[in-house]
């Protein structure tokens, strides 16, 4: 019981510095959330107090907001020599979680999440305060009973008031490295500019299913945002020139809020410029397909890139790198719990986009490689977590890449071969239609250099999952030509695509590794 008054029921979510409960307010008769701070051991008398006026900072700055689109701020009490944040419980999914369940968002949709995204923050601007940590995350899609969502930014917890002396530390960078604008990763001060940087960047996952600058760490997230650009977006539509225009490195050349706000709610509506005409745009032609992860050509060392949107993503410049090295070591990404979680799940609604047309030649079905009968692991393999619940069997050696919720890469350091699993949604249910699109998209946007197909397998269903298999080629920088199988199959109702890639002239070798690394594989649910 704090103050008398509010009874935690339960802990509904945690995070690096805090921890949210349901509660009941025994005085108002109403259920509401409680946000308490997990002081990290070992903190001195000025760290605690730090500490303290950041929790009750965040109270101020979220209480002088009256926005639909800003979480509520009831009541501060003090308890255990600690203070509590008392506030408004809303029953939704996060729009991280919706993007992790349901995979990318119709770009119509997206706008109007931009739409009330950017409303709220006008208003914090306004008032003078900065969020300074938007991200998926910290957005609430609050679903009505009319199919529309209420969006909620959540977790002023790092916000800042203008005129309140800084509780950043020298050296210290509050926020989520992926969604950080780079004037703020260079060490500069934030500015609402920074907080439209990061709206960017949140809507571009949403459209995209995974931020432009996703990577496996934080210092190479940071790395990427000083240093590279975002990979164009592919499935944003009349939304590109809104995602470009926020995500422009200098403050100074970004767009700003007012033009961002006619371009949303012109990208809501579905309508864009073209040839200086608005133009309705019709349903998206395109579904997102699960790409190999082919080599960077800037790389040296045989590393594989992250997960291509849009081709290969270069690494940063030689010359830049000992710069990047040097601020991102001064970097401590602070994770803050978000003021409301996840109570109980709603859907995301939405319209799948129309697929590509399939060509109308046939295609013959080819011999696929025989799976083992069961999800066993060999000798000489061992089990490896995969995306979203799942595993899978790769051999001793190789080492594990995470590549975020969705993705998985093990690579053999020796050979430069690879295996990648993903667990992202296609927008059809055919697995041969899929494969279909996912060619069309490799020779339409130059994904993979000297791409040729060897064959591509019919429909079959390994274990009883529907499935198909394409097999190919590729040319890169530095193993020369790549030749893969890649597997696409539903299991458990969630849509995979297992890839088994390495150089041309070590293939036969690896075709043991392949049939041995689709029987092991174990979806989630099961």
């Amino acid at each position: 019981m704090l103050a008398r008054r509010y009874r935690l029921l339960g802990q509904v979510g945690r995070g690096g510095m805090g921890r949210v409960w349901r509660a009941h307010d025994d005085l108002l008769h109403r259920e509401v959330a409680v946000k308490e701070v997990i002081f990290p051991p070992g903190l001195t008398d000025s760290d605690r107090e730090v500490l303290v006026e950041r929790t009750l900072r965040e109270a101020r700055s979220a209480a002088r907001l009256s926005h639909p689109g800003i979480v509520t701020v009831h009541d501060v009490v003090e308890e255990d020599d600690r203070p509590w944040i008392v506030m408004e419980l809303v029953r939704a999914r996060s729009l991280q979680e919706v993007i992790d369940d349901d995979g990318r968002l119709p770009a119509a949709k997206v706008a109007d999440i931009g739409s009330q995204m950017l409303a709220a923050l006008r208003v914090a601007h306004a008032s003078g305060v900065l969020h300074r940590d938007v991200k998926p995350a910290n957005v609430l899609l609050d679903a009505g009973p009319d199919g529309t969502n209420r969006v909620v930014i959540t977790d002023f917890g790092i916000a800042r008031v203008s005129g309140d002396a800084t509780l950043t530390q020298t050296g210290l960078v509050l926020g989520s490295p992926a969604y950080i604008a780079p004037e703020r990763a260079r060490g500069e001060g934030a500015s609402p500019a920074s907080d439209l940087w990061a709206l960017g960047a949140t809507l571009y996952a949403a459209c995209e299913g995974r931020s432009p600058h996703d990577r496996v760490d934080a210092m190479a997230a940071l790395a990427s945002v000083l240093h590279e650009q975002a990979p164009p977006p592919r499935y944003a539509g009349p939304l590109t020139p809104v995602l470009v225009g926020l995500l422009a490195k200098e403050p100074t050349e970004r767009m700003t809020a007012d033009q961002a706000a006619a371009d949303l709610a012109r990208a809501a509506r579905g309508e864009t410029h073209a040839s200086g005409e608005t133009r309705r745009d019709g349903p998206g032609s395109t579904v997102r397909v699960s790409l190999p992860t082919p080599a960077d050509p800037a790389a040296q060392n045989g590393d594989a890139t992250r997960h291509a949107f849009g081709g290969p993503v270069p690494g940063p410049a030689s010359g830049r790198s000992k710069t990047w090295l040097i601020v991102v070591a001064a970097v401590l990404v602070v994770a803050v719990a978000a003021a409301v979680v996840l109570i109980t799940h709603h859907s995301a609604g939405g319209t799948k986009p129309s697929p590509t047309p399939k060509p109308t030649t046939p295609t013959t079905p080819a011999p696929t490689p025989t799976p083992t009968p069961s999800a066993t692991v060999p000798a000489g393999y061992h089990r490896s977590a995969g995306p979203v619940g799942s595993s899978i069997a790769v051999p001793d050696g190789w080492t594990h890449q995470p590549r975020g919720t969705s993705s998985a890469l093990w690579k053999d350091p020796s050979t430069g071969a690879y295996i990648q699993v993903d667990a992202i949604p296609w927008g059809v249910e055919d697995p041969v239609e899929h494969w279909h699109i996912f060619e069309q998209e490799v020779q339409a946007k130059h994904v993979l250099p000297n791409f040729r197909e060897i064959r591509l397998g019919g429909r079959f269903s390994p274990r009883g999952w529907p499935a198909s298999d394409l097999e190919y080629t590729w040319t890169t920088a530095d193993h020369g030509t790549m030749r893969a199988v890649d597997r696409g199959f539903t299991a458990n109702g969630r849509q995979y695509a297992i890839l088994v890639a390495a150089p041309e002239g070590q293939w036969g070798q690896h075709s043991q590794v392949m049939n041995k690394v689709f029987g092991s594989f174990q979806p989630a649910g099961d």
